[in-house]
Formats: structure tokens, C-alpha cells, sequence
């Protein structure tokens, strides 16, 4: 149990990685004179290289020992962190920011694969739900480290253009601009320690053991799932169609990779309130109410259900379902696109002078936005269930990776076009609705087929696990 614990928290730490640069964004732009711009090309590079690490260490996770993987995870991300303190141009950002990009590449596979091996495969989307509620829990710890450490009063910032706004900032809070630095400083000696200890003290668990055909036949000691991924492998594995459609679709997340990517910059100078503001308070609770108890455990024990009822296919069913559904509830939150200081709505359209009136529309703003974050986070855990029970044990790694690499290929798009456009529109709002529009079209047209490509894929594999039993069951008579 100390072993799993150990291994998890190091992987929890580096995942922070993007959880305190984000809320940080302002204080960047300011310290270092760039602007968004900038700021899309640093997060789009970071995601990039962050898939491309996925893809080359998904594959060697399914061929050598995922515990020296992850040793070499934590000694670059620590080395990374560590080094933050002493950034003073750009470019060395960039450079840190790749180092970073690869190391935390590295968990994505590592992850997955373990924990396929502690978890009954009849209830792999409720775990994967509890996964994203810890690393959800983890990520707004570690927004709330690097805002604890961020000493910009918001609230004295009243000029018109974000331009504007990160020149007053460079100006008025020269002292402060460094403080981004510091949690990633803390953070890395965490890193450091964990690192050690992973070295003397993780044992893995055995490869398959928790498959519905292996779970008995490998609690034996002296029985080893032996097969291992080949290079010949990676040309079979995209005849299951289902493969290509739940891995390709990246145009799934190239909206929610640019709300992401924007996030805290949109709530401090689009909608224009400190982050610590009642209504942002109030906004998280109700995304995090219907976000993660709805969407991350209803739907992913929905998906669960469905399976445990005799439908191969259930998850894939609900993911479609979550992925189509999403789109209206996120298209009227954003299309809502409040101002605080304004007490406008609308995109400043509709002016509210009562403030009960308007917070009965702040509410819906969020109740809307919490509903299409509940659909859009019910769509994990059964993707990852469902991309798991489509593949063997050995392929497993490489196929996350390779969904994980789609991923981010669409955020690192988000991040990118976002940037851009905000440069050139000065309104995160817009942006953001436009492309949840647009790309959320998009992605409903490659979610539609696995309806139909599901079921024959997970029946076809079934059939070859429980050959391989007999086949295992047979050799060791």
C-alpha cells in the first residue's frame, strides 16, 4: 500500500505542472513584457511536446518497468521546477516548459497502466472517475498555491484593454511579478523526495491481473502475463474501428484546451472580478457540485452499469451521449458572457441595474456552465474504460498515449488559436463561444459512429482474452 501511495503522489505533484502556471498567466505576461500571443505559443508548445512524450513513453510503458519510467519523470520535472526560480527572458521559460512538457508526458501512460492492473475491469469508470476527482482536487490545490502566492490586487485594475491591464500590472506591482516562481520551487523539492523513495521502496503489480479472464488464473505468483507489445502490433490495432473513433476525435477538446488554457485570465479581466470574488466562489461551487459528483460519478457509475448488465458497449454509449449533450448547456453559458464591473450580460447587450436581478442571472450563468462541465466530465472516465476494454493488456499504454497525443494536438490548438484571436479581438468571451461552436459541431460527427463500431469490437476481444486463458491455463499443466 506505501508503494501505490508513493507512486501516486509523485504523479499527483508533477500533474500540478499546468494547474500553477495557469492562474499565473498575468503575472508571466507582465515579468517577462509578452502578451497572449506569447502566452498561446508557451502553452501550445508545452501541450505539443506533452503529446509527443505521451506517444513515446505509452509505448515503452507496455514494454519495460513502468516504476523506472517514473523515475526518470520525477528527476526532470523536479530538475524543471527547481530551475523556475532563475527565468528572467522568455526563452528560458520555453526550455523549462518542454523539459516540464516531457516529464509530465511520461505519467499520462504510466498512470492508466497501473491502475488497470489494481482495478476489476467491471468498475474501471468509476475508478477513473475517483482518479479525476483526486487529480481535479489536486489541480485546484495547486491553482490555490500559486494564487496564494500571487499579491496583485485585481480589484484596482479599471482599464479598458487587457493591453492596458498587464501594463498597469508591470507598473504598479514590479515586486511582485516573481511570485509565480515559488510554488514551482516548493514543489520540486516535494518532487525531489518522492523521487528517492519510489527508487528503494515501488513494486508494481502484475500485468492483466485484474482482467475478467485472468484475475484467478494470476493470483498465482508463479503465473506471468507474458505477452509484451511489438512493433507488428501497432498495424492490427487500428482494424477495431472503434480505435480510430475514440482516439482521433480531437476536436473535442480544442474548446474546452482553450477554456483551459484561459481560464483565469478570462474570470480576471473578461468577466472582471479577483478570483477570490463571492461570485467565482459561488460559480466553482456549482461547477464542482454538478462537475464532479454529476458528471465525473454519476455518469462514469451509469457507464458501469451498463456494462455490468450485459452491454459491451454501455460506456461508449453515455460518452456519446455526454459529448452531444454538452454542447447546448456551454453554448448559452458563454453566449451569457458576464461583466462584473459592467452589470452587463450578453456581451454587454443586456444592462442590469438590480442586483438580485442580477445575481438570478449569474446563477443561471452557472448553473448552465456546471451542467455542460458535468456532461463534458462524464465523457472521461468511460472514454479511458472504453479505450481499455478495446485492447489488450499490452497495447493498452501505446493506446492511451495515442488518444492522449489526439488530446492534445486539439488543446494545444485551443491554446493557440486562442491566443491569437484574444490578441486580435481583446474578448475572451468570444473566443471561447465561437469555438465551442464551431468545434463541438465538429466533434458530435466522430462520436456518432461508435455507436455502431462498439459492440462488435469488445465482443471480438473478449473472445480472444478468454482464448488466451486457455491458452496460459494450458501451458502450465
Amino acid at each position: 500500500m506505501f508503494s501505490l501511495v508513493i507512486f501516486l503522489m509523485l504523479i499527483l505533484v508533477i500533474i500540478m505542472d499546468s494547474a500553477i502556471l495557469l492562474p499565473n498567466q498575468v503575472l508571466i505576461a507582465a515579468e517577462l513584457n509578452v502578451y497572449f500571443d506569447s502566452i498561446g505559443i508557451l502553452i501550445g508548445t508545452y501541450t505539443i511536446i506533452y503529446g509527443v512524450s505521451i506517444i513515446i513513453f505509452g509505448y515503452l510503458t507496455d514494454k519495460y518497468l513502468r516504476k523506472n519510467l517514473l523515475i526518470l519523470s520525477g528527476f526532470l520535472w523536479s530538475t524543471s521546477a527547481l530551475l523556475y526560480i532563475f527565468v528572467e527572458q522568455f526563452w528560458q521559460l520555453m526550455i523549462l516548459r518542454i523539459i516540464a512538457a516531457i516529464a509530465t508526458g511520461i505519467t499520462a501512460p504510466l498512470s492508466i497502466s497501473y491502475m488497470a492492473d489494481l482495478i476489476s475491469s467491471s468498475s474501471r469508470s468509476k475508478s477513473f472517475a475517483f482518479w479525476g476527482l483526486i487529480t481535479t482536487i489536486t489541480s485546484l490545490f495547486a491553482s490555490g498555491i500559486a494564487l496564494a502566492f500571487n499579491l496583485i490586487d485585481f480589484d484596482a485594475i479599471t482599464q479598458p484593454t487587457i493591453t492596458e491591464k498587464i501594463n498597469f500590472i508591470r507598473i504598479n506591482f514590479p515586486n511582485s511579478l516573481y511570485t509565480w516562481k515559488v510554488p514551482y520551487f516548493y514543489l520540486g523539492i516535494t518532487a525531489v523526495i518522492l523521487t528517492i523513495l519510489n527508487l528503494f521502496l515501488t513494486i508494481e503489480p502484475k500485468r492483466g491481473v485484474k482482467e475478467k479472464y485472468f484475475e484467478d488464473l494470476l493470483s498465482d505468483e508463479n503465473i506471468q502475463y507474458t505477452y509484451r507489445i511489438k512493433l507488428s502490433d501497432l498495424k492490427y490495432i487500428y482494424k477495431r474501428k472503434s480505435n480510430f473513433f475514440l482516439t482521433m476525435n480531437f476536436f473535442d477538446v480544442v474548446a474546452s484546451g482553450l477554456l483551459l488554457a484561459y481560464i483565469f485570465p478570462y474570470i480576471e479581466l473578461d468577466i472582471g472580478i479577483n478570483i477570490i470574488d463571492l461570485k467565482v466562489i459561488v460559480l466553482i461551487l456549482v461547477a464542482v457540485v454538478f462537475g464532479l459528483l454529476i458528471g465525473q460519478f454519476g455518469l462514469a457509475h451509469w457507464g458501469d452499469k451498463k456494462v455490468q448488465k450485459g452491454e459491451p458497449n454501455g460506456r461508449v454509449k453515455v460518452a456519446t451521449i455526454c459529448s452531444i449533450l454538452t454542447l447546448p448547456f456551454l453554448l448559452v453559458a458563454f453566449s451569457m458572457a458576464p461583466n462584473v464591473p459592467s452589470q452587463t450580460f450578453f456581451f454587454g447587450a443586456l444592462h442590469v441595474v438590480d442586483e438580485i436581478g442580477f445575481w438570478v442571472l449569474w446563477i443561471i450563468f452557472s448553473s448552465f456552465l456546471g451542467t455542460g462541465l458535468a456532461l463534458t466530465m462524464g465523457i472521461g472516465p468511460n472514454w479511458y474504460a472504453s479505450l481499455l476494454d478495446v485492447n489488450f493488456p499490452e497495447n493498452r499504454g501505446t493506446m492511451v498515449a495515442v488518444g492522449s497525443f489526439i488530446d492534445t494536438i486539439g488543446r494545444a490548438l485551443g491554446a493557440l488559436i486562442g491566443g491569437f484571436i484574444v490578441s486580435y479581438t481583446e474578448s475572451f468571451s468570444a473566443t471561447i463561444f465561437w469555438s465551442t461552436l464551431i468545434f463541438g459541431i465538429l466533434s458530435v460527427f466522430l462520436w456518432i459512429p461508435l455507436f455502431f463500431t462498439s459492440k462488435k469490437d469488445f465482443t471480438t476481444l473478449n473472445e480472444e482474452m478468454k482464448q488466451r486463458s486457455i491458452q496460459i491455463k494450458e501451458k502450465i499443466r
